[in-house]
């Protein structure tokens, strides 16, 4: 087999090892990869941006199998192109991908769909979120909606620097068009926690929890990164905190995103906190954990609260999971 990676950060690295380990695959690439790659899959000068690029190559070289990684090119629609040319993808189409490519839409299914998460107001005019901001409570959470590399969110802790924010975004453009609206959202507190999941659309399949570290300097004291490290699996996921995230989060989510048109695979991501914490969930459960791949969308159950949600990632295709270090 033929397969492509597209990416080349640490993620891709992982992935490409672990393909390897598949017998039937003989030769790798991966666009544009990394020099750590390099040893291991063929890397092309192609941005993984650069979509039509990247289809055009597969499409020249009889690509069997690829794999797109990074958030940028699901959401302009890789997937879709790919799938066009009859090569089939791991991850979504343009559509599915939103829930990671907008903010204003993942907190948007969250309320409709009575998935919790912490208190938000959506703006695209800069006076009324300044406005708005006069009258939050501090500290905030600002966030440019679009995707900023994992740097788009500030945390504020007086009105000065939620208006500084607020202008960085949308008068500034420090984030592109990804700042021309903004979430500003209820300041929570807590311990990380990540958890990954594959998923059909009915069956969910959660990963190893991990602990991520985004924000620089000591004691958190600096600006988000784009990830700085992790630890896994994450002390603060206890059994009894995963049946209640599968029950309360995972499931809802999933019914949420097959109430509207999408694919039937998606990895679900899900930056979790404990109550009181900063934009994620939390407690609870009964069922044990190597239990939760036998749960389906239909059987979500609980009130909900107490739990908090602060995005979620859907990644999918219409094909069976890669088990595989994400």
């Amino acid at each position: 087999m033929k397969v492509l990676i597209v990416g080349g950060g640490g993620r891709e690295h992982a992935i490409a090892e672990k393909l390897l380990e598949n017998p039937r695959i003989d030769t790798l690439y991966a666009a544009p990869g990394n020099g750590g790659m390099a040893a291991m899959a063929t890397c092309l000068p192609i941005k993984a941006t650069d979509i039509q690029a990247i289809t055009d190559f597969c499409v020249k070289e009889k690509m069997d199998f690829v794999v797109v990684a990074p958030d940028d090119p699901l959401c302009l629609g890789l997937v879709d192109l790919l799938r066009e040319k009859g090569i089939p993808a791991f991850g979504p189409d343009k559509k599915a991908a939103i829930i990671e490519g907008s903010k204003v839409f993942a907190k948007g299914l969250m309320k409709k769909y009575g998935i919790p998460t912490a208190t938000y107001e959506v703006f695209d005019d800069c006076d009324k979120a300044l406005a708005y901001v006069q009258s939050a409570p501090v500290p905030m959470v600002v966030k440019a909606d679009g995707l900023a590399l994992g740097k788009g969110v500030l945390i504020c802790q007086t009105r000065e620097e939620a208006e500084d924010a607020v202008r960085s975004m949308m008068i500034d453009n420090r984030f592109g068009m990804s700042g021309s609206r903004v979430v500003i959202e209820e300041f929570l507190t807590g311990p990380e926690v990540s958890v990954l999941a594959f998923t059909d659309g009915k069956t969910v399949k959660p990963m190893v929890s991990s602990m991520d570290h985004k924000r620089a300097l000591d004691h958190d004291q600096g600006l988000n990164t784009g990830g700085m490290g992790t630890i896994a699996p994450n002390p603060y996921y206890t059994a009894d905190v995963a049946q209640r995230c599968m029950e309360e989060i995972f499931l809802p989510t999933i019914a949420a995103m097959n109430a509207a048109p999408g694919p039937q695979g998606h990895r679900v991501q899900l930056p979790l906190r404990r109550p009181g914490d900063a934009g994620g969930a939390a407690p609870a459960g009964k069922r044990p954990a190597d239990h939760y791949g036998k749960h389906r969308a239909g059987d979500a159950g609980g009130d909900g609260s107490e739990v908090l949600l602060r995005r979620g990632l859907l990644r999918g295709a219409g094909i069976r999971r890669i088990s595989s270090a994400l």
